[in-house]
């Protein structure tokens, strides 16, 4: 009895131990309460004045049950989410599958297909989609030239428009998680199935399929939530009976002023939102793909096979329509994915093209080439101001989020502390959540303080977007990191602090400048935050692109969204030569 009263005493002692906060947990704090006041505040009170706060009522929502229009908005959400989610993640598997199995070669040329349009604004590439298929697009042109049609076809400002251009936005979103996956999965499982008599489609639906499945929920399900959130192409290419919740909200927020009829809106996109993430979370955590959690994706879901037998008569019938289907001599699936890393690419490298027209319009192919446009750009007044303007706020943003997320990526990885499932929680639903509800929200908390409006408001916005980027790319360094650098500076001597100036941080300070990078890329792209906090005193550069694309698309956009991608594309470059150097 005295043994087992003393095993648990130590028990309890240890368990002490591991729920008090090290020292390294102290540094989770300011990040904390910053995401806490300048995100969970603001969706409270955006919460709170749905049901009219002071005088409480649930007539915004009885509104929202009771109107045909808002009915037929929210069938809209939903039809299109659900289409593009599914075209995205039927073009985006083979890309995926590829990227684990290809060569090098190809393994490469996919990566540049699916890295920089993911890294290139979406207001960018929608802007691609518009040159692409307007009247006078080069689509159109194309078929007029060739005789497939005899007049322009109608592929803006409709439901066909808003599902492509969509579709191309998020599939790099739905290609990461599965690749994710699909990396951790081991090859010599299917060959092992092939030297068992298995043919290729049997082994891939017996084996690799349900393995990579955990992959396919979390980018189905991210995909789905970006898309019910989705805004700036909607608002673009999609006609007046294509309406989006996204496009309600800002209707009511920036042209009615019903700020409480746009809060139940939002109320409900968010309330969908938690609602996808909570049937997901029952398949499959989110956060093990960012990075937070120790399991192995690929094992994990060996508990959630499909029965031994089940598989076993997939795995016949599969043998015997293998012998049917056609044989490109195992090329298939390359060549499919190669097509489709083109689809992802040809509409940012066509407006590329299109910059140097020495015409003042659009004309396909290019009569002729010129810098005109840039010199538009670098010449123009607006332009230029527009670009300072971006400047200055995305360095205020990445000056926060830096530090913030910094020492968060510190306190995660090294601090052990109780709640902290919580933290994570806190710390990636900012990148989850629709931007339009949480720029909504934030302005009530900046307009308490006279901070709409303002670059420096505009900043803090940005900067809770950012965070999370920052300590995923941090936190992933730190985890990499040999603790014996560590332990050898303190045998001889080095405290805490001396190991941390001189092992810790100089390891470390790449992956800060590529965070940095990222950061400042995030708040440089931004349209919806600027369109809600800036309340139309302030303009960046992605808001004069925006302002431009609705009123007169020109060349000169063009030229713009080209250095945008430009930019983007040194951010890769960048990055991936600190990684490099880090790894020699």
């Amino acid at each position: 009895m005295a043994g087992t009263m003393s095993s648990i005493s130590v028990n309890s002692r240890a368990d002490s131990l591991r729920s008090r906060p090290t020292p390294w947990a102290w540094l989770l704090l300011p990040g904390s309460i910053f995401l806490v006041v300048l995100f969970v505040v603001p969706l409270t009170g955006l919460l709170l004045l749905s049901f009219g706060m002071p005088n409480w009522t649930l007539g915004n929502f009885v509104r929202i049950g009771e109107t045909p229009i808002y009915l037929t908005v929210m069938r809209n959400t939903l039809e299109i989410s659900i289409t593009v989610t599914a075209l995205a993640f039927v073009l985006s598997y083979p890309i995926a599958y590829a990227l684990t199995t290809a060569g090098t070669a190809l393994r490469t040329f996919l990566l540049i297909g699916v890295v920089l349009p993911y890294f290139t604004s979406a207001l960018a590439r929608t802007f691609a989609w518009i040159v692409l298929l307007g009247r006078n697009g080069v689509i159109n042109q194309f078929l007029l030239e060739f005789n497939l049609v005899s007049q322009p076809a109608a592929m803006l400002y409709n439901r066909f428009g808003v599902i492509l251009g969509m579709t191309h936005i998020v599939m790099p979103m739905m290609i990461l998680p599965m690749y994710t996956v699909m990396s951790g999965i081991d090859q010599k499982l299917m060959r092992a199935a092939r030297a068992n008599g298995a043919s290729p489609l049997a082994a891939f639906l017996t084996i690799f399929l349900p393995l990579s499945l955990p992959g396919l929920i979390a980018g189905v399900m991210l995909v789905f939530i970006v898309c019910i959130g989705f805004y700036i192409t909607p608002a673009l290419m999609g006609g007046l009976s294509d309406v989006l919740i996204t496009m309600a909200i800002s209707s009511q927020v920036l042209e009615q002023l019903n700020w409480g009829f746009a809060a139940a809106l939002s109320v409900v996109l968010l309330v969908t939102v938690l609602a996808t993430l909570w049937i997901g979370s029952r398949f499959f955590p989110i956060e093990q793909l960012l990075g937070f959690s120790e399991a192995n994706a690929g094992s994990s879901v060996g508990r959630r096979q499909l029965g031994a037998q089940l598989l076993m008569r997939i795995g016949s019938a599969a043998n015997a329509l293998d012998r049917w289907l056609p044989s490109l001599g195992g090329y298939s699936v390359p060549i499919l994915a190669s097509v489709l890393a083109v689809f992802l690419l040809l509409p940012v490298l066509i407006v590329a093209y299109l910059s140097f027209s020495a015409s003042s319009y659009f004309v396909f192919p290019l009569p002729g080439y010129s810098l005109r446009n840039y010199e538009a750009f670098l010449f123009d007044t607006m332009w230029v101001r527009a670009t300072f303007t971006s400047i200055r706020i995305a360095v205020m943003a990445v000056a926060m989020a830096t530090a913030l997320g910094g020492m968060l990526a510190f306190g995660l990885s090294r601090g052990a502390m109780p709640g902290r499932g919580a933290i994570i929680a806190l710390l990636l639903s900012p990148i989850i959540m629709p931007t339009v509800i949480v720029a909504v929200a934030t302005y009530f908390l900046l307009a308490r303080f006279g901070l709409q409006g303002t670059e420096f408001g505009l900043a803090l916005g940005h900067a809770v977007h950012a965070i999370p980027y920052v300590v995923v790319i941090v936190i992933a360094n730190l985890r990499d990191l040999n603790p014996s650098y560590e332990r050898a500076a303190r045998s001889l001597g080095a405290g805490s602090w001396a190991t941390f100036r001189t092992i810790v941080a100089p390891l470390v300070m790449p992956a800060l400048i590529v965070a940095s990078f990222f950061a400042f890329l995030t708040s440089f792209d931004d349209v919806v935050y600027v369109l809600f906090l800036g309340i139309g005193k302030i303009t960046t550069l992605p808001m004069r692109m925006w302002e431009g694309i609705r009123q007169d698309i020109n060349p000169t956009i063009a030229a713009v969204a080209t250095l945008q991608m430009l930019f983007a594309s040194i951010v890769i470059v960048v990055g991936t030569l600190l990684r490099r150097k880090k790894a020699t």
